[in-house]
């Protein structure tokens, strides 16, 4: 039997996982908005219901009313879980729909109500573990079907702090189980932290206002925790702005087109 490797540099058709993550006001669902003019189509499953900051962008989206639990149609008439999103996005009708991309608004609040369904399910309260084995059992296939779509994936999450043991302030994603963080983000090709600074400024009269700056964390910074696949370091760990999908873009560019974005200065 003859076997021929493949060649990594031969692959064709990537596709990214990403998370943004960052405090409220930090402009996460607006970075999505930038999925669609950067990609193309896309389709947001929204569990947050606040998508006003992109209502202009005419993106496609489905709201979830559960992780895996029946729906009270008579509350949310049509409403889906979670689930049934899923097995939307294996079908062969999404298959056929022609979206580039999918986004979790938020994963917060997918995994809050997956522990809050996972408590439920606990027919045995005072065994404290049990509804970490069942909320277990619901996210990590979750994630793992997310991790294994044909199309780029984006989920967002708000940000949480903890100290070190020296003290230190560090910010991960907020979901249930924080032993889980680390490996969560451990699944992600990109993870961008959205970050707001201010400073005073004086203008040309004198007189000081208030200016406000963004910016995209793709390392470790000042607590902070992004990371990037980036083996080609196209990506600088502090970027200005927060259009976390022209990053991506950088990442699935061959090397061709990278240098042509590059002497159109639309890459540095």
């Amino acid at each position: 039997m003859k076997i021929k490797p493949f060649s990594t540099g031969d692959v064709k058709n990537i596709h990214l996982n990403t998370l943004i993550y960052g405090h409220a006001g930090a402009g996460k669902t607006t970075a999505l908005g930038h999925f669609q003019e950067t990609f193309g189509k896309g389709l947001i499953l929204s569990g947050e219901g606040g998508l006003a900051s992109i209502a202009d962008r005419n993106i496609d989206f489905l709201p979830f009313y559960s992780f895996d639990h029946p729906v009270d149609q008579k509350k949310y008439p049509g409403g889906h879980s979670f689930k049934d999103l899923m097995a939307y996005l294996t079908s062969d009708e999404f298959k056929n729909s022609d979206y580039k991309w999918v986004a979790i608004d938020s994963f917060t609040e997918l995994s809050r109500r997956a522990f809050t369904e996972a408590t439920l399910e606990n027919d045995n309260p005072k065994d404290g573990f049990k509804k970490y084995d069942l909320y277990t059992q619901k996210i990590d296939p979750m994630i793992n079907d997310l991790r294994d779509l044909p199309i780029h994936v984006v989920c967002t999450a708000l940000a949480t702090e903890s100290k070190d043991e020296n003290g230190m302030t560090n910010f991960w994603p907020m979901l249930h189980q924080k032993s889980k963080v680390e490996a969560f983000c451990g699944t992600f090709d990109v993870v961008a932290a959205l970050i707001n600074k201010s400073e005073t400024v004086k203008n040309a009269e004198g007189k000081t206002k208030m200016k406000m700056h963004r910016y995209t964390l793709t390392g470790n910074v000042s607590g902070w925790h992004g990371k990037t696949r980036d083996c080609h370091g196209r990506i600088r760990v502090a970027e200005e702005g927060t259009n976390v999908a022209s990053l991506v873009k950088r990442l699935v560019m061959n090397k061709d087109e990278f240098e042509n974005t590059k002497k159109q200065g639309i890459a540095a």
